[in-house]
């Protein structure tokens, strides 16, 4: 400010013929424009600097008698006196005044030390110097900036319509010499500029962006017409992540996605998400993921990473602090944060009787709990805005799911999605995009707002596959399902004829066979639970295979019977002291294990270790070989045995699975698991040749043969 009033001073002194002297010839200090502590007037156009000791005692020399070169009426030195006067001097406005003096005294500064340490300056400087005499001006410790000389030359760095502004600001930034040594980085020179204010401060960061790493070029928002240095609070950054979910948009991620990329998309958008926080803050980019719940940052990177590889990053760093800035500056209707606490597939509240009800509708078979899990991920997906959990890649099930989910499961799920944030008392919409029109950048691709909606619908409606919906409609794979999720428009299953149930046109065989059920469910008055044992299949088959043969179900025991049918002090020496598992017990029983295992969580009998399988045979006084004692602590111990003993009466292992209703690989696979826990092969296996069984297996045969005919003939 003092180089600037300075100049104004003598500038004034001498019209018509201007002129400029920066130093009072007689004391060779620059001449204060005013003082403070002097009381009575001082005449005009002398030097009020204070000598010797003394604040009152003034040099006193008239500066209208100094020689001093007269200056060019169109030279740069008078235009920037006349811009002074009318950009500071002339106006009433005191914060422009402050930016505008912290400019030029800043740049002023770096001129003057520019024209002492690089000898070549633009030609605009030199004409600068020989206007005012061809003399440089002296290089004081402090490097003041108190000459015409170093004024004008900043008055041209940030006139931006002079035709040399660019060159010399670009000189300028040359002359940049920390007095601390310090590092490369472009923004640790930048920092040293902090004085000249934010202009300034923003025309270097855009002449630094080609040096700048990535996450620096997102903080100072050096690709957009807009850079600044950070400025943004903690607070601030919150209140950006709640306007946030943990993955950026859908249709957000459609226009920032390369072409034909392989990169997982999940991970791309909530690396997005998590960059739109650096924006004008200090913030880095592992804490970011951290309160965007993404706890996977470094998958999502390298998501991020995989995906611009080929196509470079220009898009991101141009749109997402453009994005960014505009979530600042506008109102969201979606708080993200509180959502991400509320709201997970776990937590969010499922009205199973509006699905059975639309099931039913429908025709749909509704006891499917794989088609329960993934539409209670699917509502919070839709309540979160972003895939729950933190995986950079969506499970392949889920989206394959939600591909060909039908509308009216869609509209349920948005239904019960505002259903329960009403019950959280949350009036917000079920889900939210920022328009398009938050960015007027030229370089941003279109987004699924151009794809025709009655197109897509008409194209879906006959049930392709992703890949060839994707060709139809000119897109790629990634971007069509982003498209679709955020249009909501899904594709159908394709009408297919189903191949006729077993039992219906083929006959059931073995144990399921009509006749052999009839036997077993009514005359011996077997549970299905056991008849399913036998077979070797799951009660909901025998269940079926009942209905088909027209044998009526039995009622079941009425509440109490099991407590008439034994004592605690039974149960609770074979349970407890023999250790006999709960399935074991309820297969003597004829009841089921959860039965069982009621009455000894009521009668309060010591449970099991979690870890303990079957003792099948600890009812049986009875000593087990080693090789038995192994077998009998596997899983399903009694079932495999079974198994075993049924197939070395048979010929091949085809007829001993067809006598017991399963498959060939089933009963191959239990085979296995006995000779791996025995360590001997017992069977020879084979399809057209007779089974064998081996010298070592036959004991083993033989005593498993006497175990299951003892616990068949032993009963409460």
């Amino acid at each position: 400010m003092a180089a600037v009033l300075a100049t104004v001073l003598v500038v004034r002194l001498h019209p018509p013929q201007s002129a400029a002297r920066d130093y009072c010839p007689a004391c060779g200090h620059p001449p204060p424009v005013s003082t403070r502590g002097r009381g009575r007037p001082s005449a005009p156009g002398v030097c009020l600097h204070a000598t010797e000791t003394g604040r009152a005692i003034r040099c006193g020399y008239p500066l209208t008698e100094s020689p001093a070169p007269a200056l060019q009426h169109d030279g740069a030195v008078l235009a920037a006196q006349l811009a002074v006067n009318r950009d500071i001097l002339g106006t009433s406005l005191a914060e422009e005044t402050r930016t505008r003096s912290q400019e030029l005294h800043a740049l002023a500064r770096r001129a003057l030390r520019g024209v002492h340490e690089f000898p070549s300056a633009p030609s605009v400087v030199d004409a600068i110097l020989d206007d005012c005499g061809g003399t440089l001006p002296a290089l004081a410790v402090r490097d003041e900036a108190n000459d015409a000389h170093n004024t004008a030359v900043a008055m041209i760095a940030t006139d931006r319509s002079h035709p040399a502004c660019d060159e010399v600001f670009a000189w300028l930034l040359s002359t940049d010499r920390p007095r601390v040594p310090r590092s490369n980085y472009a923004t640790s020179k930048i920092s040293e500029w902090l004085p000249a204010g934010p202009r300034v401060v923003n025309r270097m960061l855009s002449a630094a962006d080609s040096e700048l790493t990535f996450i620096a070029r997102l903080r100072y928002s050096t690709a957009t017409t807009a850079p600044a240095w950070p400025d943004r609070s903690d607070k601030n950054v919150h209140n950006r992540a709640s306007k946030l979910p943990s993955m950026i948009w859908p249709s957000w991620a459609f226009r920032l996605l390369p072409v034909e990329t392989d990169a997982p998309v999940a991970g791309f958008r909530r690396a997005c998400a998590s960059l739109m926080l650096l924006p004008g803050t200090n913030w880095d980019y592992l804490p970011a993921a951290s309160l965007m719940g993404n706890t996977s940052p470094k998958s999502n990177r390298r998501a991020l990473d995989a995906a611009v590889t080929l196509s470079g990053a220009e898009t991101l760093v141009t749109i997402l602090p453009a994005l960014a800035k505009a979530l600042d500056s506008h109102a969201v209707p979606i708080d993200y944060a509180r959502r991400r606490r509320l709201f997970s597939p776990d937590s969010v509240a499922f009205d199973h009787d509006a699905y059975q009800e639309l099931c039913q509708r429908h025709g749909w078979r509704s006891h499917a709990p794989i088609r329960i899990q993934r539409l209670r991920w699917q509502l919070a997906r839709l309540l979160l805005g972003a895939d729950p959990g933190a995986a950079s890649r969506a499970p392949a099930g889920h989206l394959s799911f939600h591909y060909r989910l039908h509308p009216d499961l869609h509209e349920l799920l948005h239904e019960q999605a505002a259903t329960n944030l009403e019950a959280h008392g949350i009036d917000e919409p079920v889900s939210w995009e920022p328009p398009p029109t938050w960015i007027t950048d030229p370089s941003l691709s279109p987004g699924p707002e151009t794809i025709n909606r009655r197109q897509l619908a008409q194209q879906a409606a006959n049930g392709p596959e992703p890949a060839e919906l994707a060709r139809l409609l000119g897109l790629d794979y990634a971007r069509l399902l982003l498209a679709i999720e955020t249009v909501g428009t899904t594709a159908p299953h394709p009408v297919q004829q189903q191949p006729p149930a077993p039992g219906r046109r083929t006959p059931r065989q073995g144990v399921l066979a009509p006749r052999s059920l009839q036997q077993l469910y009514q005359e011996q008055q077997l549970r299905q639970h056991q008849i399913a044992e036998l077979a070797g299949c799951s009660i909901s088959t025998v269940r079926r295979a009942l209905d088909e043969a027209g044998i009526p179900i039995r009622r079941r025991r009425p509440a109490g019977h099991l407590e008439q049918t034994i004592t605690r002090t039974w149960l609770e020496e074979e349970y407890h002291r023999k250790g006999r598992s709960s399935p074991d017990i309820a297969r003597a029983l004829g009841v089921r294990k959860d039965d069982v295992m009621r009455l000894v969580s009521k009668w309060g009998i010591p449970r099991h270790p979690t870890s303990q399988f079957n003792k099948p045979f600890a009812s049986l006084d009875t000593d087990l070989s080693p090789a038995m004692r192994a077998v009998s602590r596997t899983k399903n111990s009694v079932q495999r045995l079974h198994h075993l003993t049924v197939a070395s009466r048979h010929r091949t292992l085809q007829d001993a699975a067809a006598e017991l209703g399963v498959t060939w690989g089933t009963l191959n696979y239990q085979l296995k698991r006995i000779e791996e826990t025995v360590g001997v092969t017992i069977v020879g296996v084979g399809r057209s040749r007779p089974l064998a069984i081996r010298e070592d297996g036959q004991r083993f045969l033989d005593e498993a043969t006497r175990l299951l005919s003892l616990l068949d003939d032993r009963a409460p």
